[in-house]
């Protein structure tokens, strides 16, 4: 599959994820409303059994998908290759106040396509893997079928996680730890500091640099280079360990 799919995929999805926390936020009848918000989880549970039906907007990954044209980590570094000489660019005072609130969304989200990316390519790449996930994950792990559905379910099986992977919205951290940890067995270290670049991220990208109070997000050029330099530092752990990861499992072939 090449980068113009690759982008209508990612463009679907965000159109998706898009209309899902209008709906929300609509039922809410709170228009500042945000995944932290009480109710929000159990109101997006509801939207996806609504819209389980629909097209899928999603990719088909199944035992003949193809890489992408540039790996994982080659998207990442690019995005923040961009970044970087951004932020060297010289800039009046107040054009570089916005240009930096909108790098500190554009590398969060870069790792956030990273995390996930990763995390699927890497569990569907194994049987022994799928069946962590199955087996470790509450969503999975709740799901009753009937001795009839067995069968059918087995085949749709990678399909299935793979949805159920692509909705999930990977800049939830307390999610994504246990879920590296349990299944790929892979520890993300001390990560308060993207808890809050996250957090920070939902005012750039949803109040244009506001908080909930009106308050402008201060973010300096020193901001940006240490969170280039925190997520590139992930980003090389994690990739250094999904290597370790494949490896060992071909020597178990």
């Amino acid at each position: 599959m090449g980068i113009g799919s690759n982008y209508m995929v990612e463009l679907m999805e965000e159109q998706h994820q898009e209309a899902k926390e209008d709906w929300i936020r609509e039922q809410l009848v709170d228009k500042d409303a945000n995944e932290y918000s009480a109710g929000w989880d159990e109101l997006s549970d509801a939207y996806d059994e609504m819209s389980a039906n629909d097209e899928p907007y999603y990719e088909d990954w199944n035992d003949n998908w193809i890489e992408p044209d540039k790996s994982r980590k080659e998207i990442y570094i690019e995005a923040v290759d961009v970044a970087s000489e951004l932020l060297s660019a010289s800039l009046r005072p107040s054009v570089k106040e916005n240009v930096l609130i909108m790098l500190h969304g554009h590398i969060v989200a870069a790792l956030e396509g990273y995390l996930s990316s990763t995390f699927i390519s890497a569990t569907l790449s194994s049987d022994d893997l799928v069946r962590k996930l199955v087996e470790t994950d509450p969503e999975f792990a709740g799901r009753k079928f009937t001795i009839k559905e067995i069968f059918s379910k087995q085949e749709s099986l990678k399909g299935d996680i793979a949805k159920y992977l692509q909705d999930l919205i990977f800049h939830k951290i307390d999610k994504v730890r246990p879920m590296y940890k349990s299944v790929l067995d892979i520890d993300l270290g001390e990560t308060s500091w993207l808890f809050k670049a996250v957090s920070v991220r939902h005012h750039c990208v949803h109040r244009a640099g506001y908080d909930h109070d009106g308050n402008k997000v201060q973010i300096s050029t020193d901001d940006i280079e240490l969170l280039i330099q925190r997520c590139t530092s992930l980003v090389e752990n994690i990739d250094a360990e999904i290597v370790k990861l494949l490896l060992m499992g071909t020597k178990n072939t």
